[in-house]
């Protein structure tokens, strides 16, 4: 029994997981801008104005990514927009990309007449199959699914007067906190390689992150200590799934908008 319920948190935490393509990677390898422009030095400013809201330009390819069936970004959407003056300032998203500017920003655009752009030179996207967010969005949904089924035996355990549940509730939480081990260094190389500015959403999911990590081992130590029928316990137990949540919701906000 204790066996088939440790199964079944892991196969929760895999069936849970999903992730996007970075929006960043996927845009500067397709048009790859003049590292010296204002485009070619932008990071989430090209999608965002601040994360997680989204610039206009941004908004035209959140329809294309809700209407497509996996919700990744490809070539052709970004080749659908760029005909559109999505931030109204006269020029076309292609006239702002091939001058260096942001096309999600109506005070951000080429210095010479608006116009009828050129077609956008074609490049050859990456076949890496790592991507630039080191599967942080896949990994993280490890210790939060481990960690909230181990709330939950712990609830029947304490129901059902099941010793075998409080074990296998035991083994998740630590699981939850081990696979952090992973979580962690992906999520900092996330934010490094991908760019993202430290207030925000980000600000707030680093908080949380932080704050999980702590307040798990703290949830070890006192069911160690206390047991599971503490209140001090089931205080703490708590307030970590509460935190783990927030912080999954930053981490949603920055991907899903």
């Amino acid at each position: 029994m204790l066996k088939v319920l440790c199964a079944v948190g892991m196969i929760s935490a895999a069936c849970i997981s999903s992730a996007k393509p970075p929006f960043l990677i996927t845009f500067k390898e397709y048009y790859k801008p003049n590292p010296s422009s204002v485009l070619g030095q932008a990071k989430c400013e090209i999608c965002h104005g601040q994360v997680p809201r989204r610039n206009p330009y941004g908004k035209e390819l959140k329809k294309l990514l809700d209407s497509s069936s996996d919700g990744k970004l490809t070539v052709d959407m970004l080749k659908q927009v760029e005909g559109a003056d999505s931030d109204g300032d006269g020029y076309t998203n292609a006239d702002e990309i091939i001058g260096g500017v942001l096309p999600g920003d109506p005070a951000s655009h080429p210095s010479g007449p608006a116009g009828k752009a050129t077609s956008v030179p074609v490049t050859q996207a990456s076949n890496s199959i790592i991507p630039a967010n080191g599967f942080h969005p896949i990994v993280i949904h490890f210790p939060i699914a481990l960690f909230l089924f181990g709330v939950l035996l712990e609830f029947v355990c304490l129901r059902k007067k099941v010793d075998a549940l409080g074990t296998a509730a035991v083994w998740n939480i630590h699981g939850a906190l081990a696979s952090m081990a992973i979580v962690v260094p992906t999520g900092v190389a996330a934010w490094l390689v991908g760019g993202h500015k430290l207030e925000g959403a980000m600000l707030f999911h680093m908080i949380c992150a932080g704050s999980s990590l702590l307040l798990m081992a703290v949830t070890i130590v006192t069911r160690r200590k206390a047991g599971n029928s503490s209140g001090a316990y089931w205080a703490i137990l708590l307030l970590t799934a509460l935190v783990i949540g927030a912080t999954g919701f930053f981490g949603g906000q920055m991907v899903y908008g």
